[in-house]
This record gives C-alpha cells, structure tokens and sequence, in this order.
C-alpha cells in the first residue's frame, strides 16, 4: 500500500512540475507592455545571436547580436520619437547601455522604423517618428557587441526620450527597463 501511495504522489508531483514549466513558458512567450500617459511600448520581439570570430594568432574576438522589436503607440496625441540610439547621456529617442560579466564594445547600431500612418519628420538634423494618436509603430533596433569569449551580455534599452511637438525645447522621458536575451559569448 505504501509503494503505491508514494508512486500516486511522485506521479501527481510529476504532473504538476510539467503544468508549472508549461506555464513559466507561456509567461516567457508573452508580450511585455510599458508605458505613461502619452505612449505605451510592447516589446514585441526580443534575440540574441553569438558568432565566434577566429583571429590567426591571437585570441577568438565574440560578436554578438542583440535585436529588440518594440511597438510604440502614441496614446492620447500625436508623439514624436526621434529616429536615433545611443549609449550615451546625450539627448536621443532610445538610450540603451550593455551588462556583462566582461567590458564590451559596441560594435554598430541600427535603428528603424515604420508603421501604417508613421511619417518622418526632419528639423534641423534632426529626424523624427511623427506617430498619430492611436497608431502604432515598429521599432527595429539592431545592436551588435563584441566582447571577450566565455563572458554574458545583455543591452537594456534604459530610456525613450518623446516630444508632443517638435519644436519643444525640451524631450518628455519615459525611464525603462527593457532587457535582451543574455547572451553567453561561448
């Protein structure tokens, strides 16, 4: 009798460990939404990528590629997002910095974006994402890092700097935190 009640309990413990990790994927899967009054941000898409450069010589360089698809929909007004990112403190539409277990360079950043009803705008040098109130635009954002190998790295979008009108002199600031996959330079 004893046998068969452990083997029940095991079983049923089996059982609810699997209906555990299928949930803990679902959560994984789903969107995550961010947001204030005037835009809300769903990260839509979110991978890395690790290539090992082989220098004659010298040591492996790891090259890793981080791409995050963001959906940026302006809520009550029409928003501009400038067409930029930077890993500074100067005043750009996405501010993003890299964590890891080694330093890591940045090695190239793109940035695009589109959507039904986007315009770009230009003032100045200036390039902006016109977004109307209550449409949405992607975001692709393309940074790539090279690093030491056998070391993990991550970019954390910190930052979404907006203007309800572009010719304000100063940018509204959303602050938030927006992680890659961490990636393993192997």
């Amino acid at each position: 009798m004893k046998n068969s009640s452990l083997e029940l309990k095991v079983q049923a413990l089996n059982e609810l460990q699997k209906r555990v990790e299928k949930l803990q994927i679902k959560s994984k899967s789903k969107k995550v939404d961010i947001g204030d009054d005037f835009i809300s941000i769903e990260v839509e898409k979110s991978q890395a990528t690790f290539k090992r450069i082989k220098v004659p010589g010298e040591r492996d360089i790891g090259h890793g590629e981080f791409f995050l698809l963001l959906n940026i929909t302006a809520l009550k007004e029409d928003v501009y997002i400038p067409l930029s990112i930077a890993s500074g403190k100067k005043t750009t539409g996405f501010m993003y910095h890299i964590e890891g277990t080694a330093e890591g360079d940045i090695y190239t950043t793109t940035l695009t974006g589109r959507g039904k009803g986007i315009t770009k705008i230009t003032l100045g040098t200036l390039l902006y994402a016109k977004i109307p109130a209550g449409k949405t635009a992607e975001f692709r954002m393309l940074i790539e890092v090279r690093g030491s190998t056998s070391k993990e790295f991550k970019v954390v979008i910190n930052r979404v700097n907006y203007k309800l009108d572009p010719t304000d002199a100063r940018y509204k600031r959303l602050d938030v935190e927006i992680d890659s996959k961490l990636l393993k330079f192997l």
